[in-house]
C-alpha cells in the first residue's frame, strides 16, 4: 500500500512540474508578443510625429503631342496679273522714218523682247523679226531717177521655238524652219527668195508659235498666232524725190484655247487651258 502512495505523489509532482513549465513558457511568449507590439507602437508614434516616410512615386504626366497646323501649300507668284497678259487684238507698230536707222528687230518671247508673252508655250527668243533697208542705189546715176521712190526691205526671219508660218497665196500653215527670208519691194529678188510689194492686212505673213506638235503640224497645248503687215506713207528726199516707205505692224490675232490664269506655274508662267474643257 505505501508502495502505491508512492506512484501516486510522483505523478502528480511531475503534473504540476509540467502545469508550471507550461506557463512559465505562456509568460515568455507574453512578454514576447508585449514587446514587439511595444516596438511596433513606437515606430508609428515616430512617423506620426515627423519621421520621413518613404517618398510617394508621383505618376509622370501624359505627354501629348500637338500636331502642327497645317498650312495650305502657297501658289506660285505670277509674274505678272492676269488682267496684264496680252490680249488677241493687239498691234504693234514698227518705223523706220529715222534716217539714221536702217534696221529695226522684232522679238517674241516668253519674258523678253518686245513683245512678251508670260506663256508656258513659248520661250525667250521664240521668234526675231530682222527688218532691214536694202541700199541698192548708191550705183545710181543720178538723173536717172525714177519720179518716185520705194524703199525695199529685207525680212530675216529666225525662230527659237516651234513656230507655224503661212506666207500669202499658201494654202495651210507649214514649219518653219530656223531661218527663213522674205523680201518686201515691187520686183522679185534675184537671189529667187521670195518676194511681196506689201503686206495687206487682210493677206499678212502668219505665224504661229506654241511648243509640241502632233504628227498632224498642229500644236498639242496650244499656240500664239501673229500677223505681220505693212502700211505705205509717203516722204521726200533731201533732193525732193516722193518715196514711199512702209510701217510694219505685228498684230497679236488668237490665243488658242486661252490662258489657265488660275494655274501659274512655280516660275509664275501661264499655261494654256485644257481645250477640251471649254
Amino acid at each position: 500500500m505505501n508502495w502505491t502512495l508512492l506512484v501516486a505523489s510522483t505523478a502528480e509532482l511531475r503534473f504540476y512540474q509540467s502545469l508550471v513549465m507550461g506557463l512559465f513558457i505562456a509568460i515568455a511568449i507574453l512578454f514576447v508578443v508585449i514587446w514587439l507590439l511595444r516596438v511596433k507602437v513606437r515606430k508609428l508614434k515616430l512617423q506620426v510625429e515627423g519621421e520621413p516616410s518613404p517618398p510617394v512615386k508621383k505618376e509622370e504626366p501624359v505627354k501629348t503631342v500637338t500636331a502642327a497646323p497645317v498650312v495650305p501649300k502657297e501658289q506660285p507668284k505670277a509674274s505678272i496679273r492676269p488682267k496684264e497678259l496680252p490680249d488677241p487684238g493687239l498691234l504693234f507698230r514698227f518705223s523706220m522714218a529715222d534716217e539714221n536707222v536702217t534696221e529695226k528687230t522684232i522679238n517674241v518671247g516668253q519674258s523678253q523682247g518686245s513683245i512678251k508673252t508670260f506663256s508656258t508655250e513659248t520661250v525667250n527668243d521664240h521668234l526675231n523679226l530682222y527688218i532691214r533697208i536694202i541700199e541698192n542705189r548708191r550705183d545710181r546715176d543720178i538723173y536717172d531717177l525714177p519720179k518716185k521712190l520705194s524703199e525695199e526691205y529685207l525680212i530675216d526671219m529666225r525662230r527659237g521655238g516651234k513656230a507655224l508660218i503661212f506666207y500669202p497665196g499658201l494654202k495651210s500653215f507649214q514649219e518653219m524652219s530656223s531661218r527663213q527670208r522674205v523680201y518686201i519691194k515691187e520686183e522679185p529678188d534675184e537671189t529667187g527668195e521670195l518676194t511681196f510689194g506689201k503686206l495687206e492686212p487682210t493677206a499678212p505673213v502668219r505665224f504661229r508659235l506654241g511648243d509640241r506638235l502632233n504628227q498632224d503640224g498642229k500644236f498639242i497645248n496650244g499656240f500664239f498666232e501673229f500677223h505681220l503687215f505693212t502700211k505705205d506713207y509717203e516722204v521726200k528726199t533731201k533732193a525732193g524725190i516722193p518715196k514711199i516707205e512702209k510701217l510694219f505692224f505685228l498684230r497679236l490675232y488668237k490665243i488658242y484655247p486661252g490662258y489657265d490664269t488660275g494655274n501659274p506655274n512655280p516660275d509664275g508662267f501661264y499655261p494654256m487651258i485644257d481645250p477640251f474643257t471649254r
